[in-house]
């Protein structure tokens, strides 16, 4: 006798269902479900009755050869289940990837929950000076848990409405000289922001503006050159996925040119840095893109419409409005979702790697680096794959997948200060052990004389 509801064998002496807890009076007249042949494994639809409506036959057997079991799940719970361990397994793939552990107690509502508090201005002005050798909070009162930035958002807030500005100036003066803020706005915008949150990311706050700012001009000159040289190379017209390969390299590189301190030990120092570097690059690189919409889009304005008064207003509409299109598409895109994201895993990886030691060649073979390293190049590989998904699809899968990891990472850097202040309390209770043992010096009062 079988629960016509779930499918659960009953004995006579059931009352309720073990499964479902369907009372047994219901279930009295249920038929026998004939067993099933040749089902090694669990199958679904492959039932040889029709099973009850909204139900769908499973069949279980517990080892190869041994009886089997017919029994009806409702179908609304067999295809989230089904998804779930699809999507379960695939992020399982990429942290092994990337060596990293599964996401604990991440929320993106409670990590940016303090985004529209209310600031004063002293807590805003001071809120950057840190880093230096005197402002460098101890490791001690440094943040484990999940950060709640909440900077980045004014300072986005503050470049996106500059930018409106500008742009609703131009409409309506069409005047020149606001050509080159809006494309130095546009292309900045977004990765200053982005990089303000990676800053904030960095819970020790050893890392300071001034070291930020010089990482994001000269990392990016470093970068755009390294870039350039390895473009000129032969052996990279050979691959179909060059970019990929030429750019995440160039921007590691520059990372570890730039910043050789072993003062930085921390893998999130390693994430600030190569979303340092990636900012730069990507600014640097939207403001290229920019000046080839606009110059094509101006001189064929100019031979359409003229070089009188008229038709030189009317092609500097034209191109500053194909410069504006393409600025708006890079700025949600490549920065935030693109290049800071790949080069912060690339180094986030490299730091785990080198820690406090001076760089080595050796660290670049190192096996888990090398996993995680490749985890940026075939991202921005599919980016730029011959075959876009539409509605930006392949932006927004590569940009998401890429943040995911991120995540595990920062995560791990997490972790890492809080072994160091583990570490850092243990020898500060070992001190203090030591200067309390038998046979040491006791302190005397104040007024004692010892005795002879």
């Amino acid at each position: 006798m079988f629960c016509r509801r779930c499918g659960m064998e009953l004995l006579p002496e059931h009352k309720f269902c073990k499964n479902c807890g369907t009372a047994a009076g219901t279930v009295g007249d249920a038929q026998s479900v004939p067993a099933v042949a040749a089902a090694p494994t669990a199958q679904y639809g492959a039932a040889p009755q029709q099973p009850p409506p909204g139900m769908v036959a499973v069949v279980y057997q517990a080892y190869p050869g041994g009886p089997q079991q017919l029994y009806y799940m409702p179908a609304s719970q067999m295809h989230p289940q089904t998804h779930q361990s699809m999507m379960e397994g695939l992020r399982s793939r990429i942290r092994n990837m990337a060596s990293t552990d599964k996401l604990e107690g991440f929320s993106l509502g409670q990590m940016f929950g303090e985004v529209f508090k209310r600031r004063g201005v002293d807590e805003l002005e001071d809120y950057f000076m840190v880093g230096a050798k005197n402002t460098t909070p101890p490791i001690g009162l440094a943040e484990t848990g999940w950060p709640k930035p909440w900077m980045f958002f004014r300072v986005l807030a503050t470049l996106v409405i500059a930018y409106v500005i500008l742009a609703v100036m131009f409409h309506f003066t069409a005047n020149q000289n606001l050509v080159p803020a809006l494309l130095l706005l546009g292309s900045f915008a977004t990765p200053l922001a982005t990089l303000t949150l990676f800053f904030e990311l960095n819970s020790p706050r050893n890392v300071s503006m001034y070291l930020v700012g010089k990482l994001f001009i000269t990392g990016a000159v470093v970068s755009l050159c390294a870039a350039l040289v390895l473009y000129m190379l032969p052996v990279f017209d050979l691959l179909t996925a060059e970019a990929g390969i030429v750019e995440e390299c160039a921007k590691l590189f520059a990372v570890i040119v730039v910043v050789r301190s072993v003062r930085f030990k921390y893998q999130l120092n390693g994430i600030l840095f190569g979303a340092t570097v990636g900012a730069g690059f990507s600014a640097f690189e939207t403001m290229g893109y920019g000046l080839q919409s606009f110059l094509p889009a101006f001189i064929q304005g100019l031979q359409q419409a003229g070089t009188s008064q008229a038709g030189q207003n009317q092609a500097l509409s034209a191109a500053t409005a194909a410069m504006m299109g393409e600025l708006f598409l890079r700025m949600f895109t490549a920065a935030p979702l693109g290049h800071m994201v790949w080069t912060a895993i690339s180094a986030g990886a490299f730091w785990r790697v080198k820690q406090d030691r001076p760089f080595s060649a050796g660290m670049l073979l190192d096996k888990h680096f090398l996993m995680a390293f490749a985890i940026p190049v075939l991202m921005h590989a599919a980016w730029d794959a011959p075959i876009q998904l539409p509605f930006l699809g392949n932006e927004i899968i590569t940009g998401t997948i890429s943040w995911y990891v991120l995540f595990t990472l920062i995560q791990q850097g997490l972790k890492q200060v809080k072994q160091e202040q583990m570490s850092h309390l243990q020898s500060t209770l070992a001190n203090v052990e030591a200067t309390m043992l038998p046979g040491t010096m006791a302190v005397q009062p104040v007024g004692t004389v010892p005795v002879a």
